[in-house]
């Protein structure tokens, strides 16, 4: 009974407390449902549809729920299920700002959702979206069209197939084909944000941005993320950007771009490109001006110069059109052996023309008949001659098929006849059979030059503001001494006595009687001297030291150039560094100008090639058809090479000027004029060893290099020379006093020209810590107490250890020369 009693009072008591919650629950005041109500109308009938539900049809009628309002010429109102259908001028309107229209209209008061079908017009403030299908929430106030829509606000129109319209937010989201049309640009992309307020456009998606400038050089933006503000016409990008403008692009991680200054500014990878002029410019930190197509480029920055070579050892042997062997004319010029021997040439070597080499190359002669008695040999591959008319054509073809077993047509023997009156061409046997080989045109060999510095700047001038600049720079960098600068004094302390006193002017009473010492005599006239005519040498001096310049910058090419031409220049300041697989240089700054194909280098200036040298206080490099030409080095100008590796002789040779001759891009001439020195260190022709220093002076030397080793050498006005045995040749004298040799700043890759590149560092195997160290004296290890089996070790016992005595400085190993008994004393 207590049981019983005891479950009844626990069921009661969880029943009161669950009672308790579902009441907490359940709200006191239920919200109203909200309905569409139907406010006034001009006629109203009401009726059954086939379901049996009660349909008013309204005329003009006038429908409200919560905030919006709704007007139609007719509508069908089902009051039971919260629903209207409206035809005829359909206007939506939600507070001051939003209206929409159209023709028909399906609206769902219980959903809130409104289809509006046929001419959809939808105004937000100054923002228009038109359609012919959209969906709208009144509750949540977002438009959605998926079957083409447009959106226009003030000058921006956007149009694309599928639209969102948020008019809380006044954003809209367009996808697939979007297409916006600003005063300015147009932009195409396939995913945008676009927000009617600020009109700034966001991308998500692979985004092009045209230019509408009235001029030709109009640019293009690329990106896949980014915005664009059309009012301020502001780009800013995240990925995979580029700017395009003609022939130039700028790449970087990160791209702004303001359209209005023609400013542009890419941070990380940053490369500029101009496939015109084959540049490449590339940094961590690059900026863009449009105006003077100017870039400045830093934080790693370097430059990429493609140079071009016809590459020897893959052109074919056999040229395109062939040779031809003819008979050399008797009156032909022939060069003086004199003059070969004198400037290290060898004569050409004759074409082979025997049958083992026409055999070795694959080639076949075909006589072909000229006018002349004499018979022209060409040496081509096999092939047969092709008759230039239309019947000598079918003729060639016949004859073909003759030979291998079929007879020619009837129609064909009238031009038979007429082609026998003219040598036959010979066909080769194996013609028909074989195919005939490709023509091989010639290979060229391109290399790039990598050029470093803290800073780069490229832009685009025209010939008559780089003449100008050429001024400016020499200008700067030759001051007129002549003029004395007077430093004005200025008193930083008033001074101690200031007086002033009145000028006191005296009359001149002689005014007054002019001639009372008698009238002045007469003077006598001046004898001229006779002028002494100039000579001629001297005008002609004059007149050119008053052209010439001596900076190089200033030199007068007839390049065939306008003032309006264009030419881009390059400049680099700071650590400038050069890298080439066959020539490394290094400056503090660099210049390079197109017009000249010149490369200046300023202010300690080192150039490395094929084991050589070459330094002074002014390089400049001149490339012709894209390769490396000539060079100059002014004033106090050196070379230094060494032959073989042999870094502890140095061949040395300086003077004032240094004229430089390349050949396939490598050094082949070097002419030094101006207080010529060199320095030279003969060997063995059987040991290779050092046998004889020659020291000479003069005025003017001349050298070739082949392989790079001097072949020949001259030298010319006031020539001493002095040979001494190279045991007797003082350590002082082996170098002249200018003499400079600095290979660690030779650049060793192209990543050595970036500043903040470091090359990595091998590391050493890691020595054991017990032991010794070659040179070093072992010390015996702590003794330890035993108990038993267990080893116990003292804590005042020392580690082993290797001790170094500070007065012993041995050869070899002093553990071998300790005797063993004092290691046990």
């Amino acid at each position: 009974m207590k049981k019983t009693v005891f479950i009844f009072l626990f069921l009661l008591s969880v029943a009161t407390v669950f009672g308790q919650k579902v009441l907490q629950k359940t709200p006191v005041n239920p919200p109203k449902k909200s309905t569409v109500t139907l406010v006034s109308s001009d006629k109203a009938e009401y009726t059954k549809d086939a379901a049996g539900k009660n349909v008013a049809i309204v005329h003009n009628g006038l429908f409200k729920q919560d905030f919006s309002t709704l007007i139609s010429d007719s509508a069908y109102y089902y009051q039971e299920l919260n629903m209207v259908d409206a035809f005829g001028h359909v206007h939506i309107n939600q507070g001051d700002t939003l209206n929409i229209y159209s023709d028909k209209l399906n609206y769902n008061g219980n959903t809130k959702l409104a289809i509006l079908t046929d001419h959809v017009i939808m105004v937000d403030k100054d923002a228009t979206l038109t359609t012919n299908y959209l969906t709208y929430n009144t509750a949540t106030r977002i438009g959605i069209y998926n079957d083409g829509g447009k959106l226009v606000n003030k000058d921006n129109t956007l149009t694309s197939k599928n639209g969102y319209y948020f008019a809380f937010t006044r954003d809209a989201y367009f996808r697939y084909n979007v297409i916006c049309n600003t005063p300015d640009a147009i932009i195409k992309t396939d995913t945008l944000k676009y927000n009617t307020k600020d009109r700034i456009t966001y991308f998500y998606g692979p985004t092009h941005i045209y230019g509408k400038s009235a001029k030709k050089d109009n640019d293009t933006l690329y990106t896949e993320n980014g915005d664009y503000n059309t009012i301020t016409e502001l780009a800013r990008f995240g990925k995979n950007n580029l700017y395009s403008q003609g022939t130039k692009t700028l790449k970087g991680d990160s791209l702004v771009y303001d359209r209005l200054k023609g400013y542009g500014r890419a941070v990380k990878n940053m490369t500029f490109n101009d496939t015109e002029q084959k540049t490449t410019l590339k940094g961590d930190l690059g900026e863009y001006y449009k105006d003077g197509e100017r870039v400045v480029a830093t934080q790693n920055a370097y430059m990429i110069l493609v140079t071009e070579e016809k590459d020897s050892t893959k052109t074919d042997s056999v040229s395109k059109r062939g040779m031809a062997l003819t008979k050399t004319d008797s009156l032909s010029k022939k060069v003086d052996s004199v003059t070969i021997k004198r400037l290290g040439l060898v004569p050409a070597a004759k074409p082979a023309t025997d049958s083992v080499t026409i055999k070795r190359l694959g080639l076949a002669p075909v006589v072909k008949a000229t006018t002349d008695s004499l018979p022209v040999v060409h040496i081509g591959p096999p092939d047969v001659v092709k008759p230039k008319t239309a019947i000598a054509r079918k003729t060639a073809v016949a004859t073909t098929k003759t030979k291998a077993g079929t007879t020619p047509k009837t129609r064909d023997k009238p031009a038979v006849k007429s082609i026998n009156k003219v040598a036959p061409p010979q066909v080769h046997k194996d013609s028909v059979t074989k195919p005939v080989p490709a023509q091989v045109t010639d290979h060229i060999k391109r290399d790039s030059m990598f050029v470093g510095a803290d800073t780069l700047e490229t832009q685009i001038l025209t010939y008559k503001d780089y003449k100008i600049l050429q001024r400016q720079r020499w200008e700067a960098s030759h001051r007129d001494t002549s003029i004395k600068v007077i430093h004005s004094v200025i008193l930083t302390k008033p001074p101690k006595v200031l007086t002033a006193e009145m000028a006191k002017i005296l009359v001149d009473t002689g005014l007054y009687h002019p001639e009372f010492f008698g009238k002045p005599k007469p003077k006598p006239a001046a004898k001229k001297k006779p002028v002494k005519p100039i000579a001629p040498k001297k005008v002609a001096a004059d007149s050119i030291k008053q052209i010439r310049i001596v900076d190089s910058l200033q030199k007068v090419y007839d390049h065939g150039l306008v003032d309006t031409s264009r030419i881009r220049i390059i400049s680099g300041h700071h650590h400038a560094k050069i890298f080439k697989s066959d020539l490394q240089a290094k400056s503090d700054s660099i210049f390079y100008s197109y017009s000249d194909s010149t490369i200046r280098m300023f202010v300690n200036p080192i150039i490395w090639t094929q084991g050589a040298q070459l330094s002074g206080d002014t390089i400049t490099m001149q490339m012709k058809n894209r390769k490396l030409d000539n060079m100059d080095l002014f004033p106090s100008a050196l070379i230094v090479y060494v032959e073989k590796g042999d870094s502890t002789f140095f061949n040395q040779a300086g003077g004032k000027t240094m004229h430089g001759t390349f050949k396939d891009n490598k050094l082949s001439t070097m002419k030094v004029v101006g207080n010529t020195e060199t320095i030279y260190f003969k060997r063995d022709s059987v040991t290779n060893k050092v046998t004889e220093m020659t020291r000479t002076v003069s005025g003017t030397g001349f050298a070739r290099f082949e392989n790079g080793t001097v072949t020949f050498g001259a030298f010319t006005i006031k020539y001493q020379g002095k040979g001494t045995p190279i045991a007797k040749v003082k350590g002082e004298d082996k170098t002249l006093k200018a003499f400079l040799w600095k290979p660690q700043l030779r650049p060793a890759s192209k990543q050595d020209i970036i500043a903040s590149y470091k090359p990595p560092v091998e590391k050493k195997p890691e020595t054991p810590k017990n032991t010794p160290v070659k040179g070093t004296m072992p010390v015996k290890p702590a003794a330890t107490k035993t108990n038993g089996n267990k080893k116990s070790t003292s804590k005042t016992a020392a580690k082993p250890a290797a001790v170094t005595p500070a007065a012993l400085k041995p050869a070899k190993d002093t553990t071998r020369l300790i005797k063993p008994d004092s290691l046990k004393k």
